[in-house]
């Protein structure tokens, strides 16, 4: 009886030492996902989409990083429950200032589309998110969402420029959405 309390005693103690198990994905392989920029160390990034507050929201990952760093709220949100959308669904598409049909790659909880861009930040390329009648790209970095105004936002590539001609002081400029990337979460 002796020698099993102590067997008992020297594995509940081992158990207490062993550290918590994190749930998180082993290996992410990006040979498949989309380049949308380049990190201020040079290091390449790629779409990721991530579920958080009820959205869905374009953010970047890394190599052997096995997280989605989301903007949102003013800040920079890290999770490990992420998707990567895979190249094959962008196979004609081409980064342009102001297109008239933007890929729609998330959506607000209100369900408003979000677009991926991609702006110049620090020596580098971060993607981000924007949306229609939204003049800015904005960015997770270093904790927090920047907003940038220089971008280029993904379109599919057989749409031509967007071109308009005022014929009132009354007009705004923005996105009409084409092609849905994602849209759900599962």
């Amino acid at each position: 009886m002796r020698t099993l309390s102590i067997l008992l005693l020297s594995v509940g103690v081992q158990l207490t030492w062993a550290g918590p198990y994190v749930h998180g994905h082993v290996d992410r392989s990006l040979e498949q996902a989309l380049r949308t920029g380049t990190d201020t160390d040079g290091k390449p990034l790629y779409l990721c989409v991530a579920n958080i507050f009820n959205s869905i929201q374009p953010g970047k990952t890394w190599a052997g990083y096995g997280r989605c760093n989301v903007a949102y709220g003013g800040k920079e949100y890290i999770t490990s429950d992420f998707k990567i959308p895979p190249r094959n669904l962008f196979r004609n598409v081409a980064w342009q200032k102001n297109p008239v049909a933007p890929l729609k790659v998330g959506r607000e909880a209100d369900g408003k589309p979000l677009f991926l861009c991609q702006a110049r930040f620090r020596g580098g390329k971060q993607p981000g998110k924007t949306w229609p009648g939204y003049p800015h790209c904005n960015v997770s970095y270093a904790g927090q969402e920047l907003i940038l105004n220089n971008f280029e936002v993904l379109k599919e590539n057989n749409q031509k420029p967007q071109t308009h001609q005022h014929h009132s002081n009354n007009h705004t400029h923005g996105f009409a959405p084409s092609k849905a990337i994602v849209t759900e979460y599962n």
